[in-house]
């Protein structure tokens, strides 16, 4: 047996299909996030100073991580998108209409991060995921 025969038998076939739910959990959900985090990076939001005064503060990347149930850095992926690099959800383009659903739950989202902020005890991870099966269905 030659070495070109042997790197043949040692080659396993690859699948070239995805199930449905692997398209959803590698693209679609990531694409989602993905706007979700840019819509929630230019919203403003009143909170109360140390002094008291109310302020308009932007939400931070920790605070959109925390929302979004990621790390800081994947939402650094999915803000910055380097010249000739891929960016994590960037293979999907989403319908305008997909995109106002997104704004409406990244706006349902922070005001219920804003409350659970307050003491209010729902459980943002829920809200989010309520959020993205809303978008998706």
């Amino acid at each position: 047996m030659s070495v070109g025969d042997a790197k043949k038998v040692k080659q396993v076939k690859r699948r070239t299909w995805m199930m449905p739910q692997e398209v959803e959990v590698w693209y679609v959900l990531p694409a989602i996030r993905r706007e979700l985090a840019k819509v929630m990076k230019t919203k403003v939001v009143q909170r109360a100073d140390v002094d008291g005064e109310v302020k308009e503060h932007k939400i931070t990347q920790k605070e959109i991580a925390r929302m979004l149930g990621v790390t800081e850095p994947a939402i650094t992926q999915y803000l910055l998108k380097k010249k000739d690099k891929r960016s994590r959800g960037d293979q999907v383009k989403m319908p305008d209409q997909i995109l106002r659903e997104i704004d409406k739950s990244a706006d349902t989202m922070i005001k219920d991060y804003e409350q659970a902020r307050m003491g209010d005890s729902k459980e943002i991870f829920e809200i989010m995921t309520k959020e993205i099966n809303r978008i998706i269905n």
